[in-house]
């Protein structure tokens, strides 16, 4: 052969490799581009699927090709037909694993995958789909069918969901007796046929609006539900008797009922029907599942409720398969450390004012009562109170849906007892110090301009203990003022670094707005309850407990068989001299408690009224406390709270309640 020839079939051989390998390359760069892109399609589909975002699953399908035995959808068919599914059974937090996709035929791909959800009764676990993906024109799309909603799934399957429904937690006293209930109630509701017609019917609704105490238009409304057939019973209102009137009906039903009533209803809180806001923010819940609404009630709305039992099942005319079973888990109930029948006593000697009463154990924290006034009746709420007695509850200028033993206030002269011990415990005062004071009016100089400190009672010249049986304003200020602010502030602090661990929602007790005593005026203020001083009653009791406690502060708990933390936060002694002049205050005759005295026993106490003005020398609204406890056997210590009065006034509604802890 010449070589001529020989080298052109050399080139020629190069030539075919060549052309041979960018063959191969294109094909498996063209393979590799379409896996990738297959892959795409199907992760969007099941992010899609995992979000339940159904709109986005539906871009990812093959909608040329949406029907089969027994099942043909729109794609806007398909849409609802995956929200329906899955909002019956209450499908959430679905996770996908284990995805694959691998060819099988010319522009057909399987997909696998598995998925966890969690539903109303429970979780399903391993669900193992496949379906095919398949080239639509240029992209890559998955070819529905029923087994994408569960796997077992054929097109003339339903999904049942049937549940039975846990029963919710009681909440209970120290002393077994029931705060929230699990009974029932007297229902009263409407039987639209026998309501008769024409002006018979209205003077039917008439009168059994006059009786039921609502309104005839509310009694419209409810028979135009679109529910309501001729002869269903159309529930109105709870009621405690049943007057025969016609078109009317009773029915006795399961019913959350809170036996304290308005006694306890901030604490408490009280259920409701599951709304719309409920079902889509905790899909275990079901129409009609009764959720906590305020108070306890919802705090602990998870624990309470439990968690509902039933069955998932696909259902083809009488063949069945079961998805899921799950037996009904009862909800906890809850213990708490309130004395019912004290709770009861100190809401009722509040007389409807607007206050509150807070006691609790100084030796363990234990609350006894956390009482709030003006209330409301959470019995109402729960099978659904009518617009008038909302209203008249909405409108109350009292605000009786404030939980006033958790809102901040000046304490007042009830301060000064912590304002003594410090100062006995820096060595500022000894029990000794006497001071000459002139006047009811006092200011250390001419730099504090018209601004005077003033006082109730013009004692020429006292001691600690007669300066809290006076309540003497500018023996405390002076005291401040020659204790310093950088010596006041440290031996306030550790009152205020510890707060109680409560499931209740409360603001931090605050010094002042910036946690400083910068002016003489402020911290003289500060030094008899006033200034910039924020404190709760809860957090007053915990503060004054140290002064109880020999100076160990204990925190309150609400939960039975909690421990709340112990801080020693004053000296022994400090305390217990301080404590030793409260008795003071309520034995001698000139003591501003002194008409809390009990024979036979000895009470230490301070009284307080706090001013709300904007200018001092002028009217302006009170808030009057009282902090009373037991000084033999430190069995209570109670701080209460009446609204826009003196201290006189709480001392005589509080008398009784605190002979009753005896």
């Amino acid at each position: 052969m010449q070589k001529g020839t020989r080298t052109l079939i050399t080139v020629s051989a190069a030539a075919i490799v060549i052309v041979a390998g960018s063959f191969a390359w294109y094909h498996w760069h063209h393979e590799r581009a379409e896996a990738q892109a297959v892959t795409t399609t199907a992760k969007a589909y099941t992010q899609a699927f995992a979000k339940r975002q159904y709109t986005k699953l539906t871009n990812q399908i093959d909608t040329s090709h949406l029907t089969g035995s027994g099942w043909h959808y729109t794609k806007k068919q398909l849409i609802a037909r995956n929200q329906a599914v899955f909002d019956r059974v209450g499908a959430s937090n679905i996770k996908i694993s284990k995805l694959t996709t691998t060819a099988s035929a010319h522009n057909t791909y399987q997909l696998r995958f598995t998925a966890t959800m969690t539903t109303k009764i429970g979780q399903l676990k391993t669900l193992h789909y496949h379906a095919k993906i398949v080239k639509v024109s240029d992209a890559w799309r998955v070819r529905w069918t029923p087994a994408l909603l569960f796997p077992q799934m054929s097109g003339k399957d339903t999904v049942q969901l049937t549940t039975t429904a846990a029963t919710r937690g009681q909440i209970y006293d120290r002393n077994g007796q029931l705060l929230a209930k699990n009974g029932t109630v007297l229902q009263a509701g409407l039987i639209p046929n026998q309501l008769g017609s024409g002006s018979t019917r209205t003077q039917n609704l008439q009168k059994i609006a006059t009786a039921w105490d609502v309104k005839v238009a509310s009694l419209e409304t409810l028979l135009k539900q679109s529910w309501v057939t001729t002869d269903t019973f159309v529930p109105v209102k709870v009621v405690t008797d049943a007057p025969e009137l016609t078109g009317a009906n009773y029915q006795t039903v399961g019913s959350r009922t809170y036996p304290l009533g308005a006694a306890a209803a901030q604490l408490i809180g009280y259920v409701g029907q599951a709304t719309a806001a409920d079902l889509t923010k905790t899909p275990s819940l079901s129409a009609g599942s009764d959720v906590g609404k305020a108070g306890l009630e919802q705090t602990y709305d998870r624990q309470l409720r439990g968690t509902d039992g039933g069955a998932i099942t696909l259902v083809n005319g009488k063949h069945s398969t079961t998805l899921l079973t799950a037996k009904a888990k009862n909800g906890q109930d809850l213990h708490l450390t309130i004395d019912a029948a004290k709770q009861q006593k100190a809401y009722a000697q509040l007389g409807n004012k607007a206050g509150s009463v807070v006691t609790m154990e100084p030796k363990t924290g234990a609350l006894l009562t956390l009482a709030s006034a003006p209330s409301y009746d959470p019995n109402k709420f729960v099978t659904g109170i009518s617009q008038s007695d909302y209203a008249a509850y909405a409108n109350n200028a009292d605000l009786p849906f404030v939980s006033r033993f958790s809102q901040r206030y000046a304490p007042g002269s009830t301060f000064k007892m912590l304002t003594a011990g410090i100062a006995l415990a820096n060595g500022t005062i000894t029990t000794d110090t006497t001071k000459a004071i002139s006047g009811l009016k006092w200011q250390k100089d001419s730099s504090w301009g018209t601004y005077k400190v003033t006082r109730t009672v013009d004692d020429a010249s006292e001691n600690m203990t007669d300066a809290l049986v006076n309540s003497d304003n500018i023996w405390f200020a002076q005291v401040a003022l020659q204790m310093g602010q950088a010596a006041y502030l440290k031996g306030l602090q550790p009152f205020f670094k510890t707060t109680a661990d409560l499931p209740l929602t409360m603001k931090s007790a605050q010094i002042s707005n910036s946690g400083k005593l910068a002016t003489e005026t402020l911290l003289a203020d500060t030094a008899y309850g006033q200034g910039q001083l924020l404190l709760s009653p809860i957090e007053q009791a915990a503060m004054y407990s140290a002064i109880a406690n020999g100076g160990t502060m204990q925190q309150p708990t609400l939960i039975q068989n909690q421990t709340g933390k112990r801080t020693s936060v004053l000296q022994a002694n400090a305390a217990n001299t301080v404590k030793t002049a409260l008795t003071h205050v309520v034995s001698d005759s000139a003591g501003t408690a002194h008409g809390l005295a009990l024979a036979g026993h000895t009470i230490a106490a301070k009284t307080g009224t706090a001013e709300l003005k904007q200018q001092q020398d002028t009217d302006g609204k009170t808030n009057g406390f009282l902090v009373a406890m037991d000084a033999d056997n430190n069995t209570y210590l109670t701080v209460s709270l009446i609204e826009n009065a003196g201290s006189d006034a709480v001392v005589a509604a509080m008398k009784p309640y605190i002979n009753s802890l005896y």
